[in-house]
């Protein structure tokens, strides 16, 4: 019997924590790229941490001062969204899914850009997240001039969101005339969970 007949006959145990799956030494590497369970990174800088995803939310809600909110698929949540630090994580108890809502503003009187990116190892291929964010004007507007943006777009997945390459994210676009001079951002988001 040669080596390579021994080693595609060796099972080994998935080494990412609560997997528990055992799988041919040769289909390792294949199964660790696409597991559930690979550990993702905690989206704010210079953290470091490190651990499934289905734990990441209660790391990220007591390590940072990140706000937290719980949201439904296909029920829109509405958000009132700091300018100063417009990032916050959005957390589904139906699958313990985490998605990082991240924005940023280039210069003073520049437009606001926000997208969404899902914490999960990027091979895993199904289910797939569409997300539609829109912004409203401040309100008290007169009547009939409500000014409001809106974008529709499949949810980039990343075990590690704070290294996204920008050119894989679509942007929702707030101009500087919808934030009139606030220091909040009126923000309302959707996800949607596509299985095919």
């Amino acid at each position: 019997m040669g080596v390579d007949s021994v080693l595609s006959s060796v099972r080994v145990e998935c080494p990412h924590e609560g997997c528990g799956l055992y799988v041919t030494h040769q289909k390792l590497s294949h199964h660790q790229s696409v597991c559930p369970l690979a550990p993702c990174k905690c989206p704010m800088p210079v953290c470091g941490y490190e651990g499934p995803p289905s734990v990441l939310y209660h790391y990220i809600s007591t390590a940072h001062p990140m706000p937290v909110h719980r949201i439904q698929y296909g029920k829109v949540l509405q958000l009132q969204v700091p300018l100063s630090e417009p990032r916050l994580l959005l957390f589904t108890e139906e699958e313990r899914r985490a998605f990082f809502l991240v924005g940023g503003v280039l210069d003073i009187g520049a437009p606001i850009t926000m997208s969404v990116v899902c914490i999960r190892p990027g091979a895993f291929p199904l289910p797939h997240y569409m997300a539609k964010l829109w912004a409203n004007g401040p309100p008290g507007e007169p009547k009939g001039t409500t000014n409001a943006v809106k974008v529709e777009m499949e949810v980039t997945r990343s075990k590690d969101p704070g290294d996204v390459d920008v050119q894989e994210l679509i942007f929702l676009t707030v101009l500087p005339k919808l934030l009139a001079g606030a220091k909040l951002v009126s923000l309302h988001i959707q996800i949607d969970k596509l299985t095919s």
